[in-house]
């Protein structure tokens, strides 16, 4: 299984400790240099405070489970930088990358970056159905586990609306009773 990551997701579940559970779940993650960029931004800019989800970035990276992988064909990179006229150059280059890789999963929770990605046929998935997935795959333990790690990216700046909240939490309910 192919999956490309833009910043969010890794720095969503990285806040909170659970980098782990993208691996457990996809094994191998792909990202561009721009998303690398994005996540290791305090390292390269000499910042006295450095958050600690970027030591768990490094070593997923040096452990070979994250990926740096750019976009190689002309058309991609020219995709990129057409997409990068409405978006960031991280959630470009995601989309980019995998768009050439025919990938099977981009994770990404920006709305305008995941509608332009399922114009181009990208299946894509917000942080929230990835923690669903890990509920499915029995990598989260309980529903009492699943809100703790919700409200905890939440807290870390995960922004959901709170319709959606509610709903998240029934689905997870309804999982750990079946």
């Amino acid at each position: 299984m192919i999956v490309i990551s833009d910043t969010a997701p890794i720095i969503s579940f990285g806040k909170i400790n659970k980098l782990s559970l993208l691996k457990e779940l996809y094994h191998t993650v792909y990202l561009p240099t721009e998303v690398w960029e994005e996540l290791i931004y305090p390292l390269t800019q000499n910042h006295s405070n450095i958050p600690e989800d970027i030591r768990l970035e490094l070593d997923a990276k040096a452990a070979g489970w994250l990926i740096v992988k750019n976009p190689e064909k002309e058309e991609s990179i020219e995709l990129a930088l057409s997409l990068s006229q409405q978006l960031g150059l991280g959630e470009s280059y995601a989309i980019a990358l995998s768009s050439e890789l025919s990938a099977d999963l981009l994770l990404i929770n920006d709305r305008k970056a995941r509608d332009m990605a399922i114009e181009l046929g990208i299946n894509t998935k917000w942080t929230t159905e990835v923690l669903i997935d890990a509920v499915s795959k029995k990598l989260i333990s309980s529903f009492d586990d699943f809100e703790r790690i919700l409200n905890a990216m939440i807290d870390n700046g995960l922004w959901i609306e709170k319709d959606f909240y509610a709903k998240l939490l029934e689905e997870a309910k309804k999982k750990f009773k079946t």
